[in-house]
C-alpha cells in the first residue's frame, strides 16, 4: 500500500502531506561587542610576569613590608572562565529556543492538516474524540512552543551581560599586565648585578620605604585589581542564581505543558 498516511486518508497525492521537521543544531552565537586584539597573548606573559613580582614581594617582605603574592594559576583558569562564562554558548541557547519554537509550529500546522484530512471520511464519537485528541496536541505544541521560545530573550541577556563582564575583565587584565610590567621593570633595573636580590633588601634596610613607593603603589595596584576581579566573581554568582531562578519557573511551565504533549491529557486509552 503505497503513498504517505494523509494521501491513504484523504485519496489526494501530496496535496496535504506533512511538512518535515527540520530541527537542526544551532550554530554557536557569536561577539556581539568589541573585544581586545591582544588579550589572548597575555595569559602567558602575565604568568612570567607575575613569578618576578612574587620574587619581589619576598624581597620586600623580607624587610618587613608585608605585602601579599600574586596567587598562582593562569589568567583563564582564577579569573576569566569563572567570571564570564560562555556568552557564546549562552547565545546558541536562545538561538535553539526559536529553532524548537519553529519545530512546534510546523508540528502544529501538521496535526491541524491531519484533522483536516480526517475530518470528511471519519464521524461518531469515535472521530470527535480523535479529532479533539489532535487538534489539543496542535494548541498544546504551539503553546510550548511560544512559551520555550520566552526563553530566547532572557538567555541574550545572560549572554550580553557575560559579554560585557568579560571586557571589563579584559580591560583590568590589560592594566594588570602594564602595571605589571612597569613593576618588573623597576625591579629588575634594581635587582642588576652580581648581588641581585640581596643588594636590593640591603638597600631597603638601609634607605627604607621612600627608596621604593612607586614599586608599592604599582604593586597595590595590582592586588587591588585582582581583589576587583575576584570581587566581581560574587557579584556574578548572585546575578547568575537569579536568572536561573527565572529561567526554572519557564521551565517548570514548560514541563507542564510537555507532559499534556506527551499523554498526559484527556482522550483516555483505546
Amino acid at each position: 500500500m503505497g503513498g504517505s498516511f494523509l494521501e491513504q486518508v484523504t485519496g489526494r497525492a501530496g496535496l496535504l502531506d506533512a511538512s518535515p521537521l527540520d530541527l537542526v543544531d544551532p550554530d554557536l552565537g557569536g561577539h556581539t561587542r568589541d573585544h581586545d586584539d591582544g588579550f589572548e597573548a597575555l595569559d602567558a606573559a602575565l604568568c612570567g610576569i607575575r613569578d618576578t613580582i612574587n620574587l619581589g614581594i619576598d624581597a620586600l617582605n623580607q624587610a618587613g613590608l608585608g605585602l601579599r603574592k600574586l596567587p598562582e594559576g593562569s589568567l583563564e583558569e582564577l579569573l576569566v572562565m569563572p567570571l564570564t562564562g560562555d556568552y557564546r554558548r549562552i547565545r546558541q541557547n536562545a538561538i535553539a529556543t526559536g529553532q524548537f519554537r519553529d519545530a512546534l509550529g510546523t508540528y502544529a500546522d501538521n496535526a491541524t492538516v491531519l484533522s483536516i484530512a480526517v475530518e470528511p471520511r471519519w464521524g461518531g464519537l469515535a472521530a470527535a474524540s480523535f479529532l479533539l485528541r489532535v487538534n489539543g496536541h496542535a494548541l498544546v505544541a504551539r503553546g510550548l512552543g511560544m512559551l520555550v521560545a520566552e526563553a530566547a530573550p532572557l538567555f541574550e541577556l545572560v549572554a550580553d551581560h557575560s559579554e560585557r563582564l568579560a571586557i571589563e575583565v579584559e580591560e583590568l587584565v590589560m592594566e594588570l599586565l602594564e602595571r605589571g610590567e612597569r613593576v618588573v621593570r623597576k625591579l629588575l633595573s634594581r635587582v642588576a648585578g652580581p648581588a641581585g636580590w640581596a643588594a636590593f633588601a640591603a638597600e631597603l634596610a638601609i634607605k627604607g620605604f621612600d627608596a621604593v613607593t612607586d614599586i608599592v603603589d604599582d604593586i597595590e595596584r595590582v592586588l587591588w585589581i585582582i581583589d576587583r576581579l575576584l570581587e566581581m566573581k560574587g557579584e556574578v554568582t548572585a546575578w547568575v542564581e537569579e536568572q536561573r531562578q527565572r529561567l526554572t519557573l519557564l521551565l517548570d511551565l514548560v514541563d507542564l505543558v510537555r507532559r499534556d504533549l506527551d499523554g498526559g491529557g484527556g482522550g483516555g486509552s483505546g
